[in-house]
């Protein structure tokens, strides 16, 4: 949540000065803003607590671990660069800066933040929708007299 914020006021005072800002770093305030840079940072820290666990009798050092915990950080931002590139090839520096706008919003953080329970809850209701209809089609069917 401290990240989010942080993350918005940063938004916040990078849209005031959105004409300095170039290509690149549009696309890397957006990748912020829409939670693609905070997904990777949390895939990471999984994977570091993940090995952590693995190799727990393993006797890594302190050290080591700082020495993984980095290497994981330059290999985001070595991603953020690929992003950056791919971003690129489908928006022109113009169309990100509306999508900044958009994204800055209130309404779209909030978005952001319940994607992953409103898309759990929109498959359930899909699932619970989809065995419905078959039952409610074939019940027609069978009502008009035919068996599969």
């Amino acid at each position: 949540m401290k990240y989010r914020i942080l993350v918005l006021f940063l938004a916040l005072g990078l849209l005031t000065h959105a004409q300095e800002r170039t290509y690149d770093e549009d696309i890397k305030l957006f990748i912020e803003l829409n939670g693609t840079m905070g997904q990777y940072r949390e895939g990471t820290s999984q994977l570091i607590v993940m090995l952590k666990e693995q190799y727990s009798s393993a006797g890594v050092s302190e050290n080591d671990w700082l020495e993984a915990e980095q290497a994981a950080e330059n290999s985001l931002i070595s991603l953020k660069k690929d992003l950056i590139t791919v971003y690129k090839k489908f928006f022109t520096h113009s169309e990100v800066k509306e999508l900044v706008n958009l994204y800055s919003k209130d309404v779209a953080q909030k978005f952001i933040s319940n994607v992953v329970p409103i898309t759990m809850a929109s498959q359930d209701a899909s699932v619970v929708w989809s065995r419905s209809l078959y039952n409610e089609l074939t019940d027609l069917l069978h009502a008009k007299g035919y068996s599969q």
